[in-house]
Formats: C-alpha cells, structure tokens, sequence
C-alpha cells in the first residue's frame, strides 16, 4: 500500500488554500468537457486525462487540508492514509494503478488499449464523483 510521508522533502505543510481548490475544481469542468470531445481513438489521451481529473481533485482536497505535495505517489498516499474512510482500498489501488500508467505513457510512450477504457469508464467516473463531492463537501 502506499505510504504518506509527512516528513518527506516532497511535502510541504501550507496553510489552507480554499481558492487553489475552487481554482482546480474549474480547470477539472475543462478537463471533463476536453474528454467528452475525444473519440475512442484517442484512448490513451482520454485515460491520461482521467488521472490528471483524479490528482487535481486530491491535490485540491490536499489544499484544503493544508497540504502540497510534488509526488503523485505521495498524493495517493495522502488519500489512502487519511480517506481510508471514504474509499475503499480498491478504489485506492485502481487510482495508484492510474498513476503508474499514466507515467508508462508520459516516460514510455505506451498506448492504452480502448478495452481498458471499455472496462475501466464507470469505476473511473465514479472515483471522480466521489472525488467532486468530498471537495465540495470540504468547501462548505
């Protein structure tokens, strides 16, 4: 599982930024109005641009909390370790499982077979409805 790690170099303790959350709840309406434009195609685009929807939506739960962090790995962590309650540790693993691919494609050009997106929609957009709701939540 992943680890959070407080006291790490890549983390750094901030004060609440309720604006930088709003600010990345926005750019993801863009991000989501960019992938419905995108045919299948263009699947590999299409799963990378879910994982970066996921990591804005954690960085801006991150925000709020307090916390910046400059590893995507330790975003994961953040969430595993203090949302546990809120997700389950599939939902966690499928996410860290996002991330790693979309380093394979960002450091190895990989392409996403369109199965995986056929496969993989539904629990995707489900991890950002749960995503969205806890931001707003944290924001009201």
């Amino acid at each position: 599982m992943l680890d959070w790690d407080e006291n790490s170099e890549k983390v750094s303790k901030l004060s609440k930024d309720l604006e930088k959350a709003q600010s990345l709840l926005k750019l993801v309406e863009l991000r989501e109005q960019d992938l419905v434009a995108k045919r299948e195609e263009f699947v590999t685009l299409i799963i990378e641009g879910y994982y970066e929807i996921i990591k804005e939506l954690i960085t801006a739960i991150m925000a709020i909390d307090g916390w910046k962090t400059v590893s995507h790995e330790l975003l994961v962590g953040y969430l595993a370790r203090f949302y546990h309650r809120e997700f389950f540790s599939s939902e966690i693993q499928f996410i860290d499982q996002l991330r790693k691919i979309r380093n394979d494609i960002d450091y190895r050009g990989i392409m996403v077979n369109v199965g995986y997106l056929r496969r993989n929609k539904q629990p995707i957009l489900d991890i950002i409805t749960k995503l969205k709701q806890t931001v707003q939540k944290k924001l009201t």
